[in-house]
Order: structure tokens, then sequence, then C-alpha cells
């Protein structure tokens, strides 16, 4: 396999992987910043910053270890290409998913203003 292949190979693993484990936890992700966003837009935004991060950590992982170096890639047959790319790209999401869900398991749903005029401080 040359460098070009090897390359396209283990981009579309990770790109593959990357929009399944998003189109999995896209609304139940949503669902739940809503609730523990104070505002709308702070919750889409953490939900873009979380999708931005499950596409772009895979790939890098998939760069720095699915790809075999320069002086092996000519021996590397596709299949272990692809087996280091899944390798790299599903640990890669499983920290992720696993940090974002320890994170979010720490906050409280945010409440409405009472009517007294107290407001209580931000939940962080």
């Amino acid at each position: 396999m040359t460098e070009y292949p090897a390359l396209a190979t283990a981009i579309t693993t990770s790109l593959i992987l990357s929009s399944a484990t998003v189109a999995l936890v896209h609304t139940p992700l949503r669902k739940l910043l809503e609730a523990v966003c104070p505002l709308g837009a702070t919750a889409d935004f953490w939900l873009r910053a979380a999708m931005a991060v499950s596409y772009l950590l895979p790939l890098w992982a998939v760069l720095a270890f699915g790809v075999p170096t320069l002086e092996h890639i000519e021996m590397a047959a596709p299949g272990e290409v692809i087996r280091r790319s899944l390798a790299s790209a599903s640990f890669a999401l499983v920290v992720i998913v696993a940090t974002i869900g320890l994170r979010l398991s720490t906050l409280r749903p945010s409440t409405p203003q009472p009517a007294t005029g107290y407001v209580p401080p931000p939940v962080r």
C-alpha cells in the first residue's frame, strides 16, 4: 500500500466512526445540555464544541497512530491500516464520550429564577 491510499483509508475510517458516534449522541446530548445550560445559546455552543472534538481528536489519533511509518508503509496491508485506524479512532471516541459523560454527570439542571428576586449563582 502506498502513502496516499493508506492516508485516505485512515481518514475515511476515522470520519465514518466519528459520524456514527455523532449521530448516536447528538439528540441525547442536546437535550442534556439544554437542561443544564442556563441559555439556549450556551447549549448550542457546547454541543457544537463537542461535535467538533468528536471529529478532530479521533482524526488526530488516527493520523498519529493509525498510519504506518513511511519506512514500513509499502509492507502494510489495507486490512492492517484499517485495523490500526479503527483502534486509534475508537480509543479516542471512548475517551471523548467518557469525559463528556463524567463532566455532565456532575452538573445540576438549571432552574427557573424564583419570583422573590433572589438570583442563585450560576451552575458550574
